[in-house]
């Protein structure tokens, strides 16, 4: 409960913070902008508190900085809405880069700066564009935009050589100012980063994120999916939204200027008198009420801007018979009693148009233009026929720029409120999923079920992470708790099972040796003692770093706990042999020597009945080569040099050793020093020099086991 509390405090306390950044990067914003707007200094300055919320609270906080700026501006001037895209644009620019650490070396620096510039100059160039085409004369950015419009750049070229020139100054000195103010809140405040987290688990330090962000998938990560499904469901919506709209819109956009268009026609067709066609066009401008209509035609006309052509034309089986046509100034003006020949796109309506029939609008693209063409006829009341037609022709191209500009702005506002999505979305699945399921996976990569007891460790680990998304999340969470627990109890049991079955194996190697003591009295406690002295041995190899591919925790373990079964042939030699007061003959000798092929044989019949067991593989070696000599002098089968198996030469000095120093009823024992010079002269000879070296190298602690040894085993002289 408590790790559930300072989770929720650690959630509260960022929001608190995010919400408190978030109102101090508007108050810095609105702050500069309208300064610039006092001092009536040609930049913006508005970017400010957009690039130091994001600096300091990551993208959230910066694209809601940048959203909510661009919505109050909006209020006061509608197109501040459509540059929200750029803002926010610059909030995840800013982001970013202070995630990588931009802001703390001048390339960098530079690097944010020129970013920065080309989301605001470049791309807010081209939207500017789109949405109400330039103007070298404006009143912005006048100066430059002029300048070069007079050295002849075209005016698109003009006015966005100056944008950039602008937002280059002014994206340096908000840049400059963004860092300023993050001295003086790290200085006054002790501010170097907002936290906004939203945990669904018991919070991770820094480190932690770092190593969970560090996790590699096979092909691509949960999260690139993830991003990769949402923005293409995004795109797919928006795209099919922005074609609904740009139909609709354009729709509206035709129905809207054939409405102007059909207003036009019937004032056409109210000036004009069914009567007088035929007057009209034989009489034309020697008639005054023709000159009249015509005039207030070509006033109508010049008095809208999308209209191209209003004229009054007569439907023949040839063509259109112009009745007048009005002067606007266009070199393709018809003459009174011209035989016009019907556009491809009016085929169709040949028919319905001789028949004096009413004609939908039409949109033609030939010579004449891209146009909007309206048909009205014009009726004789007494005879109720059709005499003729007025005409409009809309331009379409002013059309195509209103649709165009539509497009832009949707475009616009999608593209800001995308990456405003995206981000959010993303910082959601960071906290909900991802940051879950890659704990998850690494707390449970870093179990380690050895003998070290870390595996509880591990279980404890993932206990920590105390993960409450309150879904499948969770539920596989809890399901990987319980099996990490099961894990621990059961590798304990194992545990114990493993030390209770290696009690009873030494135990049984203890008793077998035991055996073959109580039938030689010579011995004594030899086998005890060589595993003494070969594990002096191994600690001193290891201690020199030699032999380490070979002699590990394992292998050492291995080498001690197989000692005693060195002599365990010995268990198939006669007594009265084994026991024999004096020296042996030849022949008793050789008969001795057969206990290492004997000991070979007992321990290879057990080790075929247990597979793989490196224990009883060592054992067969210390059985069966103790005896071998470094020049390959020794027995049974007189191997030489790296040809006897390591353990078996350890034991060949171990061995010796122990029979010089130890006392039997045939021979005192041998002083230890005198014992030592034997192994010295044995080098290289009898023994593996090296090995031979390494235990005259810790003689110090021989000599003090040696007279342990011998303690024990005279107890009388002790006393």
């Amino acid at each position: 409960m408590d790790n559930i509390q300072k989770t929720s405090a650690k959630n509260k306390s960022g929001l608190l913070k995010a919400i408190l950044l978030v109102l101090i990067g508007l108050g810095i914003n609105l702050l500069f902008s309208n300064l610039v707007k006092i001092l009536n200094i040609p930049l913006y300055i508005d970017n400010v508190g957009i690039i130091l919320t994001s600096i300091l609270g990551g993208y959230i906080p910066g694209v809601a900085v940048g959203y909510i700026t661009n919505f109050i501006n909006g209020l006061a001037d509608s197109s501040s809405y459509y540059y929200g895209t750029l803002s926010v644009i610059n909030a995840v620019i800013a982001a970013y880069g202070a995630h990588r650490g931009w802001f703390k070396k001048v390339p960098t620096i530079i690097f944010s700066i020129i970013l920065f510039t080309i989301s605001g100059g470049v791309l807010g160039s081209i939207l500017t564009w789109m949405l109400y085409g330039f103007d070298p004369a404006s009143p912005d950015n006048k100066y430059f935009a002029t300048m070069f419009y007079e050295k002849g750049f075209t005016p698109f070229w003009s006015q966005f050589c100056s944008d950039v020139i602008y937002d280059i100054i002014d994206k340096t000195i908000t840049v400059l100012i963004v860092l300023v103010l993050l001295y003086l809140a790290k200085i006054l405040f002790k501010i170097k980063k907002v936290e906004f987290v939203f945990w669904h688990q018991n919070v991770l330090s820094d480190e932690e994120i770092k190593a969970l962000k560090k996790s590699k998938a096979r092909d691509k990560s949960l999260r690139q999916k993830i991003l990769m499904l949402l923005a293409g469901v995004m795109i797919i919506i928006a795209m099919v939204t922005a074609g609904i709209s740009y139909f609709l819109f354009r729709e509206k956009l035709v129905e809207n200027n054939a409405d102007m268009g059909t207003g036009i026609t019937n004032i056409a067709s109210r000036l004009i008198n069914p009567k007088r066609i035929d007057e009209y066009i034989r009489n034309n401008f020697h008639d005054a009420e023709y000159n009249d209509i015509l005039y207030q035609l070509e006033t109508i006309a010049k008095s809208h801007g999308d209209i191209k052509y209003v004229y009054v034309i007569r439907m023949t089986p040839n063509g259109y018979e112009v009745v007048m046509d009005a002067d606007i100034g266009d070199e393709n003006t018809w003459y009174p009693g011209q035989i016009v020949p019907f556009q491809k796109a009016f085929e169709p309506y040949i028919n319905q148009a001789l028949r004096g029939e009413d004609i939908p609008a039409l949109i033609i693209n030939d010579e004449y233009g891209w146009l909007l063409s309206i048909f009205k006829p014009v009726i004789n009341e007494k005879t109720g026929e059709t005499v003729c037609y007025s005409c409009v022709d809309i331009r379409m191209s002013h059309i195509q720029e209103d649709e165009n500009n539509f497009l832009a702005k949707v475009i616009s506002l999608f593209i800001g409120f995308f990456v405003m999505v995206l981000a959010v979305f993303m910082w959601l699945t960071d906290y909900c999923v991802i940051y879950p399921i890659n704990a998850m996976s690494i707390a449970a990569k870093t179990m380690a079920f050895d003998l070290s007891g870390a595996e509880r460790q591990g279980a404890e680990r993932i206990k920590k992470l105390g993960i409450r998304t309150g879904d499948e999340i969770e539920t596989l969470y809890l399901a990987l708790v319980k099996e990490s627990e099961d894990i621990v109890r059961n590798i304990a049991d194992i545990e114990e099972q493993k030390d209770t079955i290696s009690t009873m194996q030494n135990a049984l190697i203890t008793v077998l040796a035991n055996m073959v003591e109580n039938r030689d009295k010579f011995t004594g406690n030899h086998v005890k003692n060589t595993a003494t002295y070969a594990k002096i041995i191994l600690d001193e190899l290891r201690k020199q770093d030699k032999y380490k591919d070979i002699i590990t925790d394992d292998y050492e373990y291995t080498v001690i706990n197989s000692a005693p079964l060195h002599d365990v042939g010995k268990i198939q030699i006669p007594d009265s042999l084994l026991n024999k007061n004096g020296k042996l003959t030849d022949e008793e000798f050789k008969q001795m020597q057969n206990h290492t092929i004997a000991g070979q044989n007992i321990i290879d019949e057990a080790a075929h009945m247990v597979k793989n067991s490196a224990y009883l593989n060592e054992a067969m070696n210390l059985a069966a080569y103790h005896h071998e000599k470094w020049n390959g002098t020794g027995y049974p089968y007189g191997l030489k040099e790296n040809e006897i198996p390591l353990s078996a030469r350890i034991m060949a000095v171990a061995d010796v050793f122990d029979a010089l120093v130890s006392k039997r009823s045939y021979k005192p024992g041998f002083p230890v020093e005198k014992a030592l010079d034997i192994i010295r002269e044995g080098a290289g000879t009898h023994f593996d020099p090296e090995i031979a070296k390494v235990f005259l190298d810790a003689s110090d602690k021989v000599k003090k086991i040696a007279k342990e040894n011998y303690d024990r085993d005279n107890p009388d002289e002790v006393k």
